[in-house]
């Protein structure tokens, strides 16, 4: 299991702007997809090597009730969130 979760610069902004949009749209969204997000990274954390390899190092897993995908990584003991990328984007972006 990893025990320390590290947000990428990129995911923390999207993350921020994610929750801001949801919660603009409709009152208690925001916190919705924010428990959403949370439920994704436990499930990383109990098994990160299950879900699907993007490339050697990175993996994605797709948010429950949204429209995301989480693209991570691990160093050590740590969980490192590179993206939180809505899925209507092409992960080649960034």
């Amino acid at each position: 299991m990893l025990n320390k979760v590290k947000f990428a610069k990129d995911a923390s902004y999207e993350f921020r702007k994610s929750v801001e949009w949801y919660e603009s749209r409709a009152h208690g969204l925001g916190l919705t997809f924010t428990d959403e997000i949370d439920s994704t990274i436990e499930r990383i954390q109990l098994n990160p090597d299950f879900y699907q390899r993007v490339t050697e190092n990175i993996r994605k897993i797709q948010v429950n009730k949204f429209p995301y995908s989480v693209y991570y990584t691990t160093e050590d003991d740590t969980l490192v969130i590179l993206r939180i990328f809505h899925n209507k984007r092409k992960p080649l972006t960034w």
